[in-house]
């Protein structure tokens, strides 16, 4: 599969990202890469690991509709969208990372429920 690099602005900076996916035994991992521009060797890094259907795909990349837990509100995320990626942008920022140093974090789905969302449907073995 082909890399797009993609670029958003936030609070006035230039951002490039990129989405993997890698599809093994009924999982879908899903990679998110962050970086600021003119420094593409210290990324911020987001893993995701979900279950995969054949016929559907990823959910994550595909669209679903996911509960916020605070509300009961349903709203629909597909991490393709650039409001989805504002999020976690912000939310590494919000985190420490500014850009000038490297962080990953391993576990993408848990910092989707930290955000607010019910994403333990997402994980392997769930549905």
């Amino acid at each position: 599969m082909k890399k797009k690099t993609r670029e958003i602005f936030i609070n006035g900076r230039k951002y490039s990202y990129v989405i993997n996916i890698k599809y093994i035994q009924h999982k879908s991992q899903i990679t998110l890469r962050i970086s600021v521009e003119g420094s593409r060797n210290n990324t911020c890094t987001y893993r995701f690991v979900t279950w995969d259907d054949a016929i559907a795909g990823c959910p994550l990349l595909v669209g679903v509709t996911i509960k916020i837990k605070e509300t009961n509100e349903i709203t629909k995320f597909n991490l393709h969208h650039p409001k989805q990626i504002s999020r976690f942008i912000l939310f590494a920022l919000d985190n420490g990372w500014n850009g000038e140093s490297t962080m990953e974090y391993h576990d993408g789905l848990e910092i989707m429920s930290r955000m607010g969302f019910d994403v333990e449907w997402l994980r392997p073995g769930r549905i």
